[in-house]
């Protein structure tokens, strides 16, 4: 993709809070070959406008307010409906299984809210070019990341075993979230290793807030997602 100021690369932001989209839209707009054609709170709006309007990369915040379509199923729709599209992950999640997911289910890079503004910049211009984007650091812990929308078997876990056998997980977080994934409630999962329903119930809310969902369905749905890739 070659973009110049004469026809700028136009750029989507979706992220839910509000001093974060100004803010980003602010210094973006200080770029002269960058054109900001669309800011978004929800997941929803984004996709409608996606529908009217043509973008060449969009900046997605990986989890949203609660309810909204996020994280791993957001990207890949938005990747099966505009495979030409650049997709940018910009999250404060920023672990190694967020991030090799993100990049799994199709998106061309990841930065953390940690990293310098400059850093987003730079991430833009690299994801604008066809590569991927990662931050140094991660790149050197992650040599071996999938390719866009790929599983590969140089990965650390597989495909299959993405969720249960993640190596952000605690052992005991894996065991729960194997039983969740065969259909076992908390109250049995429970019963199963004779501890109690909420030491059950933290291990779970721990285990979902790495993978970046927030429900059983949510499990569900990237379990399936992730056996698709």
């Amino acid at each position: 993709m070659r973009w110049s100021t004469l026809s700028p690369l136009r750029i989507c932001l979706l992220d839910d809070h509000a001093l974060i989209r100004e803010a980003l839209k602010i210094r973006l707009a200080l770029e002269s070959d960058f054109k900001i054609v669309g800011t978004y709170a929800r997941s929803n709006e984004l996709l409608e406008a996606l529908r009217n309007q043509e973008a060449d990369l969009v900046v997605l915040d990986y989890q949203l307010t609660d309810g909204d379509l996020d994280g791993i199923r957001l990207i890949q729709l938005v990747r099966s409906h505009y495979p030409d599209l650049r997709i940018l992950i910009f999250s404060s999640l920023e672990r190694p299984a967020t991030i090799n997911l993100s990049i799994r289910a199709g998106a061309n890079g990841f930065v953390g809210k940690s990293q310098e503004t400059d850093d987003l910049i730079k991430a833009i211009r690299v994801v604008a070019t066809g590569k991927i984007y990662l931050a140094p650091e991660i790149a050197a812990e992650q040599k071996n990341f999938p390719k866009i929308g790929k599983s590969d078997e140089s990965l650390p876990f597989q495909t299959e075993n993405a969720l249960i056998n993640n190596t952000e997980l605690s052992p005991k977080e894996r065991e729960v979230l194997r039983c969740c994934l065969e259909g076992l409630s908390v109250i049995q999962i429970a019963a199963k290793f004779s501890r109690s329903r909420k030491t059950i119930s933290g291990q779970k809310q721990a285990a979902f807030k790495k993978l970046g969902i927030k429900t059983d369905t949510e499990l569900f749905k990237l379990h399936s997602q992730l056996q698709e890739t």
